[in-house]
């Protein structure tokens, strides 16, 4: 009776045994944050001023008519890309023709005169020496000659006249650039003494960033125009374009302590346009030998800038840092970070202080992540 019970206690002890054997390996930690790390490095870089900016046209043109009449014919498409004297607009001409066909006459007639008066003029002068005529005789024959004379010279300036309104009925580009909206449509009368413009022609290339950075700043632009300061200017997503700097006004804006600056952009793909807002970045000197970190590894909390650097234990380390120049791809720190560290640049909002960390390999995109 006595081995039947012997099955059981066996059961029983393997049972504890393998319990025992589970709680042996129970947790021994957390398990390691996935992150990817770069290494920070010391070199030289530029010390940039960021602002906000504008794009301002090289010359803007407001064209207006310089004589009065209906348009008759609109060369241009709006938006047309033109060079300097480019037919824009026509004017009614025929009042114009007309006016100089009538100066043309006057002067025909006029020096008529004049010719007559001349030969007058030149017998009263023998005839006097005969004592055929009297002196006063002379004298008017040669007054009225210089009187058809001026008469002339007045025809002709009219005749000029006349003939520069004529060209005036074509209403031609005074500058190169490329023209706005059509403000007076054909078949309206425009006047010579119109305030509004009959459109406007933008020179895009090149073109200029107009920006104002704080007087601060003032120093260092010192000798700026033996060597313009580079410039690089972004609108919105777009790729940077590099320009110098071509302006500094002379006088810092009391209300604001910021001064006015214009960088001079070549555009030659027109891809900038007057009035768009762009991002500037000033060039005004180099900073030797800083602390430079990509800048996704900088973050914001409550007491400042910090960043997470993957100690030597291969655990987090959280570190306030001080940032002296802020980029898109990079950041310059000036305190926290030492040369050669490695900072997390993905996966920090799993971290925190004392955490292992698993720095991994090759991004999915294939490109290795900085520092491995």
């Amino acid at each position: 009776m006595t081995a039947p019970r012997a099955a059981p206690l066996a059961l029983t002890l393997l049972a504890l045994a393998a319990a025992c054997g589970r709680g042996d390996a129970g947790p021994k930690g957390p398990r390691p944050v996935a992150v990817r790390a770069a290494v920070a490095e010391r070199r030289d870089v530029p010390v940039e001023v960021r602002a906000v900016g504008r794009i301002v046209a090289n010359q803007s043109v407001a064209v207006r008519a310089q004589v009065s009449g209906p348009i008759v014919a609109v060369r241009f498409t709006e938006g047309q890309a033109v060079r300097q004297g480019d037919v824009l607009l026509e004017l009614d001409p025929r009042p114009y023709r007309a006016a100089l066909d009538e100066a043309r006459a006057r002067l025909a007639q006029d020096e008529a005169r004049a010719a007559s008066a001349r030969d007058d003029a030149r017998r009263f002068a023998e005839l006097v020496k005969k004592e055929y005529v009297t002196q006063q005789q002379a004298e008017q024959a040669a007054a009225a000659a210089t009187a058809a004379a001026a008469a002339v010279a007045g025809d002709r300036a009219q005749v000029e006249r006349a003939a520069l309104d004529l060209s005036y009925c074509t209403v031609r580009a005074p500058a190169a650039g490329r023209t706005g909206r059509l403000l007076v449509h054909a078949g309206n009368l425009v006047t010579a003494s119109a305030q509004t413009p009959l459109l406007t022609i933008e020179q895009v290339k090149p073109v200029y960033a107009a920006f104002s950075i704080p007087e601060r700043h003032l120093p260092a632009l010192q000798g700026w125009r033996a060597h313009p300061p580079a410039v690089r200017v972004r609108a919105g997503d777009g790729p940077e374009i590099a320009g110098v700097l071509d302006f500094v006004d002379n006088a810092v804006d009391a209300g604001t302590g910021t001064i006015l600056l214009k960088a001079r952009l070549a555009n030659a793909d027109e891809a900038l346009w007057p009035g768009q807002v762009v991002d500037v970045a000033l060039r005004i000197g180099e900073r030797r030998g800083a602390v430079v970190v990509p800048a996704a590894a900088v973050a914001q909390g409550q007491q400042g800038d910090y960043a997470y650097v993957v100690g030597a234990d291969g655990k987090a380390e959280l570190r306030g840092v001080t940032v002296e120049q802020a980029g898109d791809a990079e950041a310059v720190l000036s305190k926290g970070i030492a040369p050669g560290e490695r900072v997390v640049i993905e996966g920090q909002l799993k971290l925190r202080p004392g955490a292992p960390v698993e720095v991994q390999g090759p991004r999915e995109d294939g490109r290795k992540a900085p520092g491995t």
